[in-house]
């Protein structure tokens, strides 16, 4: 057989393994993904971001979409796209969190797919030899980047369909820039800025586009492109726009209480930065322990500080040796990776403003900075793929590690059910999360009758973080339990509230300070906090039973008639319990005649 017609065997031999890790690979992926299509959510952004949102609920019309594209401040964030990405839920789909996860798995998929192609011509700046070979390795890696752990919350988290969003649209374009870096076209220079503004109105995480397309640029003017870095300019000018809208979004959110951007210190941000990205390295070669809230510590030394930092060192001294002692065209594609990993990075580290909340760093800001992870092994793996029986053991090898990953994304993704799973995950990570301990220790005395436990934990919470939130909750259940000492807690807790009833906007806290008053048959009291926990502008739980409570303690202090209208509007509650208890209230209650007090149940 001739040298040309082995050549040619081994070309078709190539592109049909790249074809096949990818038909297959994309099956796989859609399997481990599918763990988290179900009926719960986290309760942080997803209910926010869909049913709770006033212009996303109605579905998707003019009325709706223009208001997205208005409201610059709803939820700190100007994304209109992804808003209406979920108006087109809703509309199609109703109130179904199983839609809203299974559209996030189907942007997965196409992203997945995208990511290969995106390899596929990077790679041939770098890499001379069997195209059909270089395409099955960057499928390989392609599918190392969709099964990495990381993508976790960047697939399952309803609320960060923004990352995969602004992922789309970043590929289509730089795709499309590299297009047009190759035959000039004005056409594909102008789809390559379409695909910019949508992804920066997916998140405001695209002002890097213009960056990343400069790095693309260069690395195409080294291989021969005299194109002008004048066409990246006009992105650059658009890119500022879009920072100066997302500093204006974040320092003025819709519910009007204004964010100073620029809280934490220079230095502090900084060192926090640091650390985040140490630790966003190791989780990308030891992805074991990725959960859901890395809590920041403003101010502090940063939770797993001294990891991150080490991390990060490590890498760096690694990466100058690998630099060094490469050949030149693998030193170009290592420096072009780190280009595109720290510019997409960038932005989510808050040096430049806002650190995320309280979140010091979150897995779902790696979707795609692990591209760049993903090129440079594509690049390494196809320059050492230089013959048949090297591409076979490169692929005895990575197969199974795609496999291992896809088995230790699964009970990552499965943790993403609900508030209470992630939660639960994060607190087996980092026992000192704050928020973590409020939504478990909630769910405890809710729902799981392991009261001790919660109150247990909320206290911990109120100890770590001063949150009102927490505050109100472990007041509540205070009240609720009443055990010798509970009562006082809850009037220390809520003696600011007491003082200023208006200083409690959600009504939970005067609850809590009724069911204590009403337990202690202190029944004008309670009937002033229900009172006032019913009027309260931003409600946050059921009213019926504050009514009822509230209809009980007038009737116990003689205004028969004012409890007789709150309670006979119970009648139609969603609560068997509250109906039969105001029915049996209302029998009882005989305007004038003495009766024996209505005690708290």
């Amino acid at each position: 057989m001739s040298d040309s017609a082995l050549n040619s065997g081994l070309c078709r031999a190539g592109a049909k393994t790249a074809n096949w890790i990818m038909a297959t690979g994309i099956l796989v992926v859609a399997v481990v993904f599918s763990f988290g299509i179900t009926g719960g959510h986290i309760g942080l952004d997803d209910w926010g971001y869909t049913s709770g949102c006033p212009f996303v609920a109605g579905g998707l019309n003019f009325s709706n979409l223009s208001r997205a594209f208005r409201d610059t401040g709803y939820g700190a964030i100007w994304m209109p796209v992804t808003f209406a990405s979920y108006m087109i839920d809703v509309s199609l789909f109703g109130d179904s969190w199983h839609a809203y996860h299974a559209v996030n798995v189907l942007l997965h998929l196409v992203n997945t797919w995208l990511v290969f192609k995106f390899l596929e011509r990077q790679c041939w700046f770098f890499v001379t030899g069997d195209h059909a070979r270089v395409s099955a390795m960057c499928a390989v890696c392609a599918l190392l980047w969709a099964l990495h752990p990381t993508r976790a919350e960047g697939v399952t988290f309803v609320a960060s369909r923004k990352e995969e969003l602004w992922t789309l649209f970043s590929l289509c374009g730089l795709l499309q820039y590299d297009v047009f870096l190759r035959d000039g076209r004005a056409v594909r220079y102008a789809a390559a800025f379409a695909c910019f503004a949508l992804a920066g109105m997916s998140k405001p995480t695209a002002v890097c586009f213009p960056f990343l397309a400069a790095a693309m640029h260069v690395v195409a003017r080294c291989r021969g492109s005299a194109r002008s870095y004048a066409w990246v300019l006009p992105m650059v000018v658009a890119a500022i726009a879009l920072g100066w809208l997302t500093v204006n979004s974040q320092s003025h959110p819709s519910n009007g209480v204004s964010v100073d951007v620029y809280d934490a210190s220079l230095a502090w941000r900084m060192l926090n930065a640091a650390v985040s990205t140490g630790l966003y390295v190791w989780y990308t070669f030891v992805p074991f322990g990725v959960h859901m809230d890395y809590m920041a510590v403003f101010g502090g030394w940063p939770v797993n500080g001294w990891l991150g930092l080490c991390a990060l060192t490590a890498a760096a001294i690694l990466f100058a040796i690998v630099v060094a002692r490469a050949s030149p065209q693998m030193r170009d594609a290592a420096l072009y990776c780190a280009a595109l990993f720290f510019i997409s990075l960038g932005p989510t580290l808050g040096v430049f403003g806002y650190v995320n909340g309280d979140q010091a760093m979150a897995d779902r800001y790696l979707y795609f900075p692990h591209i760049a992870t993903a090129l440079a092994a594509a690049a390494w793996l196809s320059g050492r793929a230089g013959s048949a029986a090297r591409f076979k053991r490169i692929l005895v090898v990575v197969l199974p590690i795609i496999a291992i990953e896809g088995a230790v994304a699964v009970p990552v993704v499965k943790s993403y059910e609900t508030g209470f799973t992630a939660c639960s995950r994060a607190l087996e990570k980092d026992p000192s999360n704050w928020r973590a301990l409020r939504i478990v220790g909630n769910e405890y005395c809710a729902r799981m009758n392991r009261m001790d436990e919660g109150i247990a934990m909320l206290r911990k919470s109120l100890a770590i973080r001063a949150s009102r939130n927490t505050a109100d909750s472990l007041a509540y259940v205070l009240a609720m339990r009443g055990k010798p000492g509970d009562f006082a807690e809850v009037r220390h807790l809520g003696a600011a509230v007491a003082a200023n009833p208006s200083l409690d906007e959600g009504g939970m806290m005067l609850d809590a300070l009724g069911v204590a008053s009403m337990r202690e048959c202190d029944w004008n009291s309670a009937a002033r906090f229900f009172s006032y926990g019913l009027a309260v502008p931003k409600r946050n739980h059921s009213r019926d039973f504050s009514e009822l409570n509230l209809g009980l303690c007038l009737a116990n202090v003689g205004r028969d008639r004012e409890a007789l209208g709150v309670l006979a509007r119970l009648a139609s509650s969603r609560s068997a319990y509250v109906r039969r208890r105001a029915a049996e209230a209302v029998r009882t209650i005989k305007p004038g005649r003495p009766r024996m007090p209505f005690a708290w149940e």
